[in-house]
């Protein structure tokens, strides 16, 4: 069984791959926005609709790694 510790890095590596891979994924949205004969303004609304949905997903993942694990309450004496 894992002790408590473990466990928190464990899903700790794992939020933190997840950024990583969803950093990819919106990066990789970015350079086919780019490449697309759309309009200006068309283009520049998509990119912030990106962005916004790019900072919804990381942030709270990111806050989710800062957050304490309590898994047991604490023993009273």
């Amino acid at each position: 069984m894992m002790k408590r510790e473990h466990k928190r890095i464990a899903l700790k590596l794992q939020r933190e791959k997840l950024i990583k891979e969803l950093n990819k994924v919106y990066r990789n949205a970015f350079d086919e926005l780019s490449s697309l004969d759309i309009e200006e303004g068309s283009l520049a609304k998509l990119s912030q609709k990106f962005l916004l949905s790019r900072e919804a997903a990381i942030s709270s993942l990111e806050t989710e790694i800062e957050k304490p694990i309590i898994t047991e309450s604490p023993q009273k004496n």
